[in-house]
């Protein structure tokens, strides 16, 4: 055997042996990651070994890992009493949030990574846990004395069902079916309970046209969510040629250099339309419900109203809707819309269900629908959906509409297979409240109104300009863009 094919016939082992250096499979082991809620932010730590060079630690809060770098990041060059660590400062912890660390240790000259379980924070050990952590119960509801309802009556807490909804943490009494668990009334705007989102939708397959940001109001018991034109939003900075940098305020969470800075390039321009987005993130989820919305959905040539449950964490994956959305309902506000089939698909049109699929003409598939004579924008109604841990079932003014089973059998994620009867609807969720704009998502391809086509094709990269473009169409039908919410209310079943 010549040298060339001995090299040749050693050259996977040679291989193999080079991965296994840079795995660092020599016999270091990464030990599992210490984590200390401090009086504002927290610690991560890992106890000290010799050979150990350096230590970067990645934080996320509340999403797991797509790539190494966390939302928090930090390396530490030398231990301290024994261990190494760092102090992360800003981010105070919420009794909600679940951490998930990634740690990078240099042992000798090899590198190694090791992404520990998840931590609920109420779970950790320490003397600045939040305060709400014991006790949830007192937290979720501003009623003191909480009550159940069998029909209309309202029946003491004490009860004979217990309720399978699940809040996070769990509170220390059990939950009765029933029993109201959240309520708002909108007679001001609680910021400690719904937080506004700063961001621009990431640019997907089904993105919208929209920026969100500014403040939803309230007034008259209403909270009102109004959209307005780039040119009142920042009429400074010119839609075609201009950066807009919303690092210091962006709640983006997924990719912040795509969501919190915006620049124009070529035909791309900033969102021709900017609108108030709010979530109970930071302060109310649940698994299992039932949730009931009063609302009046506006009218208006391509807006689409947000009524969601969206995921706490997206445990089934992060891309697309692998973890699903819930619409509680949706009536786009066209006065009148209609497919190239000739299918009406305007604001008469009610629809709820799962969104699962980032395609327009797929987006249906998970919808139950239903048709009136009247556009859903023209008064209030009470728009309902009850999850539970064998089904979906949407409701309009007390009155079943659909029902939705399982998701499983769709194959469009085997992990859902991992989970429960419901998946990818078998963990917590919170409620998100807004309005959006145009968009790949809800409007298919080959759409006409009354007087005109839909002005752009999806995935076009010129969707947005050619949107704005047609601004003479479409803005004159917004004779009443708002969304108002009367009330939202959750009840244990």
């Amino acid at each position: 055997m010549t040298a060339s094919q001995r090299l040749r016939s050693q050259l996977p082992l040679l291989v193999l042996f080079l991965y296994g250096m840079i795995l660092g499979t020599h016999g270091y082991k990464v030990p599992a990651v210490t984590v200390e809620p401090l009086a504002n932010g927290f610690r991560v730590s890992i106890p000290d070994e010799s050979g150990v060079q350096r230590v970067a630690f990645n934080v996320n809060r509340n999403r797991n890992f797509t790539g190494f770098v966390g939302e928090y990041s930090a390396q530490v060059r030398e231990p301290q009493d024994g261990r190494w660590q760092y102090d992360f400062v800003k981010p105070a912890l919420r009794a909600q949030d679940t951490l998930y660390v990634w740690t990078n240790v240099q042992h000798d000259s090899v590198m190694y990574r090791d992404q520990g379980q998840p931590q609920h924070v109420c779970d950790l050990a320490g003397n600045h846990l939040p305060e709400d952590c014991p006790n949830m119960a007192n937290s979720i509801t501003e009623n003191p004395n909480p009550v159940y309802y069998r029909g209309t009556t309202a029946v003491p807490l004490s009860c004979e069902e217990r309720s399978e909804t699940m809040l996070s943490p769990q509170p220390a009494t059990p939950l009765c079916k029933g029993q109201l668990i959240f309520e708002e009334n909108f007679d001001q705007l609680n910021e400690s309970r719904w937080q506004h989102e700063v961001r621009a939708p990431l640019d997907t397959t089904d993105v919208e046209f929209v920026l969100y940001d500014g403040k939803a109001r309230v007034r008259d018991g209403n909270l009102i969510i109004e959209p307005q034109l780039w040119s009142s939003y920042r009429p400074d900075l010119d839609m075609t040629r201009s950066r807009l940098d919303l690092t210091e305020r962006c709640t983006a969470t997924h990719n912040r250099q795509q969501e919190c800075v915006l620049r124009t390039s070529g035909q791309a321009i900033m969102p021709p339309v900017v609108l108030p987005r709010l979530n109970t993130k930071n302060s109310f989820q649940f698994q299992y419900g039932r949730i009931e919305i009063r609302a009046k959905l506006p009218k208006g040539d391509w807006l689409v109203p947000l009524l969601l449950l969206e995921p706490y964490l997206e445990h089934y994956g992060q891309t697309g809707y692998e973890s699903g959305q819930l619409r509680v309902a949706m009536a786009r506000g066209n006065d009148e819309l209609r497919t190239k089939e000739g299918k009406f698909v305007d604001g008469r049109t009610l629809l709820a269900g799962a969104v699962l699929s980032i395609e327009a003409s797929k987006r249906e598939n998970f919808l139950v629908t239903l048709r009136r004579g009247d556009h859903f924008g023209n008064d209030f109604h009470v728009y309902g959906l009850e999850w539970s841990s064998q089904s979906l079932r949407f409701t309009v003014d007390g009155k079943d509409y659909g029902d939705l089973m399982s998701f499983v059998d769709s194959n469009l994620n085997p992990f859902w297979r991992t989970g429960g009867k419901i998946a990818p609807f078998d963990r917590m969720f919170y409620i998100t409240l807004g309005l959006s704009v145009g968009g790949f998502g809800d409007f298919e391809d080959n759409l006409r109104t009354a007087t005109y086509n839909k002005p752009w094709s999806n995935k076009d990269p010129q969707a947005k300009l050619r949107f704005w473009q047609s601004q003479n169409d479409w803005l004159p039908s917004w004779k009443q863009p708002k969304l108002l919410v009367d009330y939202v209310r959750v009840y244990a079943i």
